[in-house]
């Protein structure tokens, strides 16, 4: 049998400063069977100028208009013929050598259906600041404590799982590809591999800095529309409820640093009735200062941040 094409696909809006980083982390691969595709999501930015630059290199480029993130991958993909998928973001990267490890991880094991491994952290100006550890994969704890264990631009997957549990949510914002790894849990083994594949840059317009208001909205939608489907395997919706509660508890922590202090005190205390014996101390501490008022809120903030500068 021979190598697999492996399709890989990155979604760009208004990333100029890190796409041509991206675009050529994944260029550079020494895997030679690769299709790679890029999909201009309406950038108006120099974002669409940087990619026509690989574009004799990519096995296709996209061009749309803004659809969102979720859209502009599940496009990319309908334009792939790979038997393994992956993407990755326009501000991520792939580490070199990434993608042979991960084909040799389903050459040695025909089953899996899902691997990941780890990343190292970057921030603006591509320096390294950390190390992203995946977790064990454990579909059960990942819905109790609504925590997604695989990280995201370290993993790889196959058609066959895509044909089954894809496409990607296009009503969802950032927690598309946590449904998906849930709904591809009982289509077979899932291997984690704790080394790193990829980068993941934290920066200001990024959706892991920014935007809390929206990330606070997709854990509702989640708990409440993903948590409450069948599309949630069947084995997994004992745990539903649990999660549930926890998305509240995480939506109301994204609002309370917004001093969105209402709905933060709302979502706990409704977090507090779906799941009272999982109430933890820092959920009702949580739910006692959102009481106060915002400006006393925002002034004990500003006095702990500063007390913690060096």
């Amino acid at each position: 049998m021979g190598r697999p094409i492996v399709s890989v696909v990155t979604p760009s809006y208004n990333q100029a400063p890190f796409l041509a980083e991206t675009i050529e982390s994944v260029l550079d691969q020494d895997y030679p069977d690769l299709e790679y595709v890029v999909v201009d999501d309406g950038s108006t930015d120099e974002s669409l100028a940087i990619a026509r630059r690989y574009e004799s290199r990519l096995h296709a480029l996209v061009v749309q208009q803004n659809s969102g993130q979720v859209a502009a991958i599940n496009r990319g993909f309908e334009h792939t013929t790979g038997e393994l998928m992956a993407y990755v973001n326009s501000d991520d990267t792939l580490l070199p050598g990434a993608v042979s490890e991960m084909v040799a991880e389903f050459a040695a094991d025909s089953e899996l259906v899902l691997v990941y491994g780890d990343a190292l952290y970057t921030d603006a100006g591509s320096n390294r600041t950390g190390y992203l550890t995946s977790r064990d994969w454990d579909p059960r704890e990942m819905v109790r404590r609504c925590d997604n264990h695989v990280v995201q631009p370290s993993s790889m997957w196959t058609r066959a799982a895509w044909e089954r549990a894809g496409p990607f949510d296009e009503r969802g914002y950032y927690f598309f590809d946590f449904e998906f790894y849930l709904r591809l849990s009982v289509l077979g083994p899932v291997k984690r591999v704790a080394r790193p594949w990829s980068t993941y840059r934290e920066h200001a317009e990024s959706k892991t800095m920014g935007n809390h208001a929206a990330k606070a909205r997709d854990y509702l939608r989640f708990a409440d529309e993903f948590l409450t489907s069948e599309r949630l395997p069947e084995e997994l919706r004992p745990y539903a409820r649990e999660g549930r509660a926890s998305a509240r508890v995480a939506a109301a922590t994204n609002l309370y640093g917004e001093l969105e202090l209402g709905p933060a005190r709302r979502w706990l205390w409704q977090a507090v009735a779906l799941h009272p014996h999982g109430t933890s101390r820092s959920t009702l501490s949580l739910a006692a200062k959102s009481l106060l008022p915002a400006p006393v809120v925002d002034r004990a903030r500003r006095r702990r941040r500063a007390e913690q500068r060096p």
